[in-house]
This record gives structure tokens, C-alpha cells and sequence, in this order.
């Protein structure tokens, strides 16, 4: 059982990989998993996997689906959580193909070295506004007031929305997934 166990987390992410580690110590203690580090010792796994450009800009596209889909279900709250991410996703993307990195561990080292982000900053953030200044989008956005209040309505979103017991509404998920939309455009064509 330990090697089957074993074979099916090789495909899982890092993050899936430090649950198996948690959730099944005696397992772990077994084959001495101790860390993550221990573990991708043992079972090689790539940690920029989901990090890399195109991942990015599939998820992107993928998590605005995801979003439709759901409003479509009437799950408001869900539909408003992905589509977050969906924003997220593709300032990540364009921030890798600005500075021509393949991974965002190496977006990350490029921007340090170059001054853009600090030594203890980091692109793995939820903050949309963070994101969009990295890209240098920021203050051409505020320009257009329009634009602006549409991104503020966007960058209320937070991750801790999936824990919310509160499903939303019809109107508030329709406005926020319209507002996720127009930003997607905004960036897509103007990043």
C-alpha cells in the first residue's frame, strides 16, 4: 500500500504534498517524511508546477468558467471567489511575461534583484492591488474613474470568502463578475 500511496502523490502539488505529510504521519515516519524537503527526496516533485506562465493563464481562464458556471448554479459566493482568482491568475501571468520569468519563484528573485519588491516581498500574495502596482498598471487605472471604482468593486475580493457561510446574492455576484470582466479586459489589453 505505502509504494500505491506513494506513486498517486507524486502527482499532487507541494502544498497537497506537506497535507499527505500531516495527515498520514505514521506513513510519513515510516518512510521518514519528516518535511517537505525529506519528501521531495523521496518522491521528486516539481514545485513550480502550478506556478509557471501558461499554468497562470489557464487558471485564468479557467477560474472565470469556474465563475460563470457557478452564478449560472445560483452558488453567488463561489461564483465571486473564483472569479477573484481568475484576476489574480492573469496579473501574474502578465507580471512573468513582463519580466520574462517562467516561474514565480524566479518573478520573484527577478523583481528583488531589480528593486521592485522588496527583499521580504513576495508575489505570492492575494492583494489585487499589490499585483496590478507590480505591473505599473496601477496609475494608469486610477486615470479613468470609471475604471477605478470598477477595480475598487474587484479588489474587495479576498480568499477567505470560500470560508463565509454567507451565500452572497443574486445582484452582488452579478455586479462583481461584470466588474471581473471589465478588469480582465482592462488587463489583457492594456499590461
Amino acid at each position: 500500500m505505502t509504494a500505491a500511496v506513494l506513486r498517486s502523490f507524486k502527482r499532487q502539488s507541494a502544498n497537497d504534498g506537506f497535507r499527505f505529510v500531516t495527515r498520514f504521519p505514521q506513513l510519513a515516519a515510516a518512510t521518514e517524511l519528516r518535511s517537505l524537503d525529506s519528501l521531495e527526496k523521496l518522491c521528486p516533485m516539481n514545485r513550480d508546477l502550478y506556478f509557471g506562465v501558461s499554468e497562470q493563464a489557464k487558471a485564468s481562464r479557467h477560474r472565470m468558467d469556474d465563475a460563470r458556471v457557478l452564478l449560472k448554479a445560483a452558488r453567488w459566493r463561489g461564483a465571486m471567489y473564483m472569479a477573484g482568482y481568475a484576476v489574480e491568475c492573469l496579473l501574474k501571468t502578465k507580471l512573468m511575461r513582463m519580466y520574462n520569468c517562467r516561474h514565480l519563484h524566479e518573478l520573484e528573485e527577478e523583481l528583488q534583484r531589480r528593486g521592485v519588491l522588496p527583499a521580504h516581498g513576495t508575489v505570492f500574495t492575494h492583494q489585487l492591488e499589490a499585483l496590478l502596482k507590480l505591473t505599473q498598471g496601477l496609475d494608469r487605472l486610477r486615470r479613468d474613474g470609471n475604471l477605478w471604482r470598477t477595480f475598487n468593486t474587484v479588489n474587495r475580493w479576498i480568499p477567505a470568502w470560500r470560508y463565509t457561510a454567507n451565500p452572497a446574492n443574486r445582484e452582488d455576484a452579478e455586479n462583481f463578475i461584470n466588474a471581473v470582466e471589465r478588469i480582465l479586459h482592462w488587463i489583457d489589453n492594456n499590461i
